[in-house]
């Protein structure tokens, strides 16, 4: 999993300045709409960088950008489900042996195999990109109601965190995400696992 946060990074230096040309273009949302959907399949560099420009360079479309966003991600996602469902071995896989995201597949599958819902709503807040979820949803067949609201409320909630953030934080949204997304993912990870466990009584508590 460490190369593919290498990778991204990389992408993310020079991405950065394609994001912010593209955001004065007159086709904007089309080409957020398209980052968003291939994020959820295979594109390394999340939307919320494009959603970061956009807002910087058009505070007032908020709320034109943020429904685009979350819904042309939620039909990549039901399309990443529909290939790992289908075609994982021809496409799915090779996909997250390319990432090096083939140990975070694994652990993405037996959360999913416990809690589909609560998996793909703390998804987006978690280390693991969310198309190695998406991908262990369709390969295990996961009920698709649970799995596509989870997914939705999850990515949503952290697409209109940054949104808030970069309107009132500008650029400087991209380094705080960047150092703290994850450690709060992991606390927001093992707060959500306490829970289960006691709630569920697992382990005899």
């Amino acid at each position: 999993m460490t190369g593919f946060f290498e990778l991204v990074g990389a992408w993310h230096k020079h991405s950065w300045a394609w994001f912010t040309r593209h955001a004065q273009s007159r086709h904007a949302l089309w080409w957020l709409a398209l980052v968003a959907f291939t994020d959820a399949l295979f594109f390394p560099v999340a939307p919320e960088v494009f959603l970061v420009a956009l807002i910087i360079a058009h505070p007032d479309r908020l709320n034109r950008y943020l429904p685009v966003a979350i819904i042309a991600t939620t039909l990549g996602a039901l399309a990443g489900y529909g290939v790992a469902a289908v075609l994982f071995q021809q496409f799915g896989e090779p996909i997250l042996q390319w990432y090096g995201l083939g140990g975070a597949f694994e652990h993405a599958r037996h959360f999913i195999e416990g809690h589909v819902f609560w998996a793909m709503m703390v998804a987006s807040f978690t280390p693991i990109p969310d198309k190695v979820f998406i991908y262990a949803g369709g390969f295990l067949g996961a009920p698709l109601a649970p799995f596509i609201a989870g997914y939705v409320l999850g990515r949503g909630a952290r697409m209109a965190l940054v949104c808030y953030l970069a309107r009132h934080l500008g650029p400087r949204i991209l380094d705080i995400l960047g150092r703290y997304l994850k450690i709060a993912g992991l606390i927001l990870l093992a707060a959500v696992v306490y829970y289960g466990i006691v709630h569920f009584h697992l382990f005899g508590l």
